[in-house]
């Protein structure tokens, strides 16, 4: 009897007679080309976990799992592709992944069935220019940027909103979000899409200039219908009337630069800071909570963070890193999801983010113009004594050394 392809960490035998088994490691011999240590020891398993994980999710493509779905979700993808640029740097598995999740024209259902991956696909392209510098690709993908917009933009509301249509998927996070019409997180990747496709366009030398001018006026609608100045906060939802907060919605806010300097300060105090506001509780939107308190300048606080809800994982006895976390949950009850007691996947690759974070905000190395011809070194230790690391940059790498200041 010869089984599918799967993961698994033990058999359990039953009946008293001989049993004779094989079991075939497959795996992507991608190479490590980022690399990290410092003077923290639970960082140094942190990091080594997350790249673990993500080389069990590097297949043909970027895979969510290895245990349950072992398929190309655009979300778990985009951030994949961020991932991949400090640790593999491998150009040949983004491009498979962005070509898989896209398929054929005509488009009759958003991506993976979720709005929001729609978007995050678009948006992906841009970053992937930016990592590779491969123009050639980005002029052989557009016009399926262009048909995957038209599709959008001809399912929006009477208000110009991104709303549910039939039977869509509003996803953002596993979270208690006011999903009523319109949803504020989902106006915002719409609206980053938009200004992807006009620097897109602009690279090809392609005349797309109404979706700058779409992009300058919806940004202008977002602020109207759904910044809540008595909440200091982007609210969920305008339409149900409850006015309700949660962290989506304003960390894109402070990562896109939709909100002002005014408005910036109000988030971080009424919403980061805010313990009222319910928090965080999957490695998913970790990734862009964390990236956005770095923007603000608190590395510190980060790497707090990382030890707490990633070290929480390996106190759980993780040796991969998970699709959910939330350290108030303890014993069996940690690995139930989708109603299956045993359904969570513990080994997603959306758990990796520590390896982007360390990369872009640790050791400070990013690109300022498409495939590193010019790029920024900015260190930050973080409170880490000290640090040493490399990041791919281009054919080769940056090496990184932090030390008595």
């Amino acid at each position: 009897c010869e089984l599918k392809s799967r993961a698994f960490r033990y058999l359990y035998i039953t009946g008293g007679w001989t049993h004779s088994f094989k079991a075939y490691y497959e795996y992507l011999p991608l190479e490590y080309k980022g690399s990290f240590r410092c003077s923290d020891e639970l960082i140094n398993k942190i990091w080594s976990v997350a790249a673990y994980t993500f080389h069990l999710n590097s297949r043909e493509f970027f895979l969510d799992g290895i245990k349950r779905d072992r398929w190309v979700w655009s979300g778990d993808a985009y951030q994949s592709h961020l991932i991949n640029r400090y640790l593999f740097n491998d150009a040949e598995i983004s491009k498979r992944t962005i070509l898989a999740l896209r398929g054929n024209d005509p488009i009759e259902k958003h991506i993976n069935t979720i709005v929001d991956y729609s978007f995050y696909w678009i948006i992906s392209i841009y970053d992937y220019y930016m990592t590779t510098g491969d123009s050639d690709f980005i002029k052989r993908i557009y016009p399926k940027m262009e048909s995957l917009m038209d599709f959008c933009i001809s399912r929006l509301d009477k208000n110009g909103f991104v709303s549910k249509v039939d039977d869509d998927w509003i996803f953002i996070d596993w979270a208690e979000i006011d999903k009523t019409g319109a949803v504020c997180a989902e106006q915002m990747l719409y609206l980053k899409s938009l200004e992807t496709m006009a620097m897109c366009g602009e690279l090809l030398n392609i005349d797309n200039t109404e979706y700058k001018t779409v992009a300058e006026e919806f940004k202008r609608k977002i602020n109207e219908y759904f910044w809540n100045e008595e909440k200091g906060a982007f609210i969920d939802s305008f339409e149900s009337g409850k006015n309700n907060v949660s962290r989506h919605a304003n960390i894109f806010a402070l990562l896109f630069g939709y909100a002002d300097e005014k408005q910036r300060e109000s988030i971080i105090k009424n919403v980061l800071q805010n313990e009222n506001v319910p928090g965080i509780k999957t490695p998913y939107f970790k990734f862009y909570e964390l990236e956005a308190m770095c923007q603000t300048g608190d590395i510190k606080a980060i790497t707090d963070q990382i030890r707490s809800y990633w070290g929480g994982m390996l106190s759980e006895d993780a040796t991969s890193f998970w699709e959910e976390y939330d350290p108030k949950v303890t014993g069996q009850a940690q690995y139930k999801m989708y109603e299956d007691k045993f359904g969570k996947s513990l080994c997603h690759a959306w758990g990796a983010s520590p390896v982007y974070l360390i990369g872009r905000y640790y050791m400070g190395v990013t690109p300022t113009f498409a495939g590193y011809e010019t790029f920024e070194v900015k260190p930050d230790p973080g409170g880490l004594e000290w640090f040493e690391g490399t990041v791919p940059v281009g054919d080769g790498q940056v090496s990184v050394q932090f030390k008595d200041g």
